[in-house]
C-alpha cells in the first residue's frame, strides 16, 4: 500500500524543506508538479542529489534549427537525400522524454523541401522490447499533424515476420531489423541523450539497436551486456556502446541523427545533429553538464526515486545502476517508483533478479532461458546484490513481486528508513536521488572514487 500521498507544490524544484528537525523532501513523479513528499530526520540526511541546474534553451525551436543548419560530421539532412529515395525517420517511444513534437516537423519539412514526398517517408517508433504505443500516446509523442500526414510504423520486436535478416556484425550480433527501416535508402534517428545502464548514454546508434531490431537481435545484444561486470552507466565509450555502433556501421547505416539533451525539468537544454557517432559524442559532453553530479561519499542507505523512468519495472529498475554508485558496501538501496504498469513487458524479470547470477549466466549462454532479454538485464542486478541490498517502495508492485526479486518491501520511505537505521544510527547516513534516470553520481571520496567507471 502506498502510505505517503502524492501532492503538488508551488516551488517544484525547492525539493527540501526543514520543519521541526525533519527534512521534507519532494520526490518528483512527473513534469506537472506532482511529487511524493517524504520526511527524513535532518540529523540522518546526508545529501539530496539531483541533476545540475542549467538554463534551458531560450528558444527551443531555434535551438533545433541551429543544430540542423550546423550538423557535426555530415552535410545538412536536405543534402543527404535525393528525390526518389525512401526515408525512415526513427523516433523513440513514450518511455522517453524527448521533445519529438518539436524535433520531428523541421526534419520532415527539410525532407519535403529536398524533393521527398510524404508517401516516401515513414515515421518509425523505436520500441526496443517495449509494448507498442497506444493511438493516444502516438498523438502525444509526434503530434496530430504528423499522424494525419505520414505513415506511422509501431511494430513490436516480437513480431518476427516484420523483420529482415541482414547478416551478423563482426561482433557476432545477428541483424534482424524492421523491414521499413532495412528497406529505406536513408535512415534518420531522433532521440535524447540521457544516462543509460548499457550504452553509457542513450542516443546516437541506440535508436537502431535495440530500437528497431527484433527480439532475437536484442537478446543477443543484452546477452553480451550480461557478461560485463562493470557498471557502465555514463561510460560513453564502453564495450556495449562500441558493439552497437559497430553493428550500425556494418549492417544498417544510420545516415543522420538529431538528439536532444534535457534539463532536469524536462525542457530542451541543447540539441545536436549530424553523424551518429561524432554528433552523439558532442551531445554527450553537453549531457555531462546536466547529469554528472558530484557526490561527497557513499551512504549505508540510499533512497532512489525512479523519475522519470516510472512506467514499469523494466524502466524503473534502470535506477538500480544509478543508486548502486552511491551505496556503501553492505548498505541498502531503496527503489521508489510508482510503476504505473506494474511488471508489464517482461513477466519473468523479477524471478531472474531473485536468482543466482552465475547460474543465470550459464543458462543464458546455453540458450536455456525463456526470456534472454530479461535474463540479461537481471544478471547485473544479481551481481550488485553480492555487495549491497535492495528495498522497494511502490504502489504498482506487490510484496510478492518484491519477494520474487529478493527485495525488502516497505509501505513508505519513512518505514524503510526506520527499518534500516533503527533507533541509534550514525549521523548523516542517508543519501537521496531525486531523478535517478537523469543522474550519474560521481562519488568524490577516496573509497567511492575507486569504484567509479
Amino acid at each position: 500500500m502506498w502510505t505517503v500521498g502524492w501532492c503538488g507544490i508551488f516551488e517544484f524544484w525547492n525539493t527540501v524543506s526543514v520543519f521541526d528537525d525533519m527534512a521534507l523532501i519532494h520526490l518528483p513523479v512527473d513534469h506537472h508538479a506532482d511529487t511524493l513528499s517524504v520526511r527524513i530526520s535532518d540529523a540522518l540526511l546526508g545529501e539530496v542529489v539531483r541533476p545540475m541546474p542549467v538554463q534551458p534553451a531560450a528558444d527551443p525551436e531555434a535551438e533545433i534549427r541551429d543544430a540542423l543548419e550546423k550538423p557535426i560530421g555530415t552535410p545538412p539532412v536536405e543534402q543527404i537525400v535525393r528525390s526518389g529515395q525512401r526515408v525512415a525517420v526513427i523516433v523513440d517511444d513514450i518511455t522517453r522524454e524527448t521533445p519529438t513534437r518539436l524535433m520531428l516537423p523541421p526534419i520532415l519539412e527539410r525532407l519535403e523541401a529536398a524533393g521527398i514526398p510524404r508517401g516516401d517517408i515513414r515515421v518509425v517508433i523505436a520500441l526496443g522490447t517495449h509494448r507498442p504505443m497506444t493511438e493516444e500516446e502516438v498523438l502525444v509523442k509526434v503530434g496530430p499533424a504528423v499522424v494525419r500526414a505520414y505513415e506511422i510504423v509501431n511494430v513490436p520486436s516480437r513480431d518476427e515476420d516484420r523483420f529482415v535478416y541482414l547478416g551478423a556484425s563482426s561482433g557476432g550480433i545477428p541483424a534482424r531489423v524492421l523491414r521499413e527501416v532495412a528497406g529505406a535508402d536513408v535512415r534518420i534517428g531522433l532521440g535524447g541523450i540521457i544516462p543509460h545502464v548499457d550504452a553509457g548514454f542513450s542516443g546516437g546508434a541506440k535508436i537502431v539497436l535495440p530500437g528497431v531490431c527484433s527480439d532475437r537481435t536484442v537478446d543477443a545484444f543484452h546477452a553480451r551486456g550480461a557478461a560485463v561486470e562493470t557498471n557502465l552507466l555514463g561510460v560513453f565509450d564502453g564495450p556495449m556502446r562500441r558493439d552497437l555502433e559497430q553493428f550500425v556501421s556494418q549492417r544498417v547505416e544510420l545516415h543522420f541523427i538529431l538528439n536532444a539533451v534535457l534539463t532536469r525539468e524536462g525542457a530542451l537544454y541543447r540539441c545536436v545533429a549530424g553523424h551518429f557517432i561524432q554528433a552523439h559524442r558532442a551531445g554527450v559532453r553537453m549531457a555531462q553538464e546536466v547529469y554528472c553530479v558530484p557526490v561527497a561519499r557513499r551512504y549505508p542507505l540510499v533512497i532512489a526515486n525512479s523519475f522519470p523512468a516510472n512506467i514499469d519495472l523494466w524502466q524503473s529498475s534502470k535506477c538500480l545502476w544509478t543508486g548502486e554508485k552511491m551505496v556503501s558496501d553492505g548498505g541498502m538501496l531503496v527503489l521508489v517508483t510508482p510503476c504505473k504498469e506494474g511488471i508489464n513487458v517482461h513477466p519473468l524479470y523479477p524471478d531472474y533478479i531473485g536468482r543466482d547470477p552465475d547460474d543465470l549466466q550459464k543458462e543464458l549462454e546455453e540458450g536455456r532461458v525463456e526470456d534472454p532479454n530479461a535474463c540479461g538485464g537481471a544478471i547485473p542486478v544479481g551481481r550488485m546484490k553480492r555487495r549491497i541490498r535492495f528495498g522497494l517502495v511502490s504502489p504498482g508492485l506487490t510484496r510478492a513481486d518484491a519477494d520474487r526479486m529478493g527485495f525488502a518491501c516497505y509501505g513508505s520511505v519513512e518505514e524503510a528508513v526506520d527499518a534500516e537505521l533503527g533507533a541509534s544510527p550514525e549521523p548523516a547516513c542517508v543519501g537521496v536521488l531525486t531523478h535517478c534516470d537523469f543522474t550519474i553520481p560521481l562519488v568524490q571520496s577516496q573509497e567511492g572514487s575507486e569504484r567509479q567507471t
